[in-house]
């Protein structure tokens, strides 16, 4: 895994006062500002933060998103304008 640039570090920086260095699926959402179904589709489909199961043996594990995942998936899916 590449490491965050300085603007990813300040970022995480300013975030992680707030949420923590783990983001439980409800944060998640309310970072994006989608849905629980959007997130679950957003996994399903492989896009989106990337993200860890709590209890990886259960089909039904916990998720939740390391923080640093959520900011460098906000700031590499930007589209740039000219």
């Amino acid at each position: 895994m590449k490491p965050l640039t300085d603007e990813q570090k300040e970022i995480f920086s300013l975030m992680l006062p707030v949420y923590g260095a783990s983001v439980t699926q409800k944060a998640y959402c309310k970072i994006l500002n989608i849905s629980l179904a959007t997130a679950y589709r957003m996994r399903e489909q492989g896009i989106g933060a990337s993200y860890k199961k709590l209890d990886s043996n259960s089909k039904n594990g916990t998720v939740v998103y390391p923080l640093q995942e959520i900011v460098r998936y906000l700031t590499e899916s930007n589209i740039k304008t000219a």
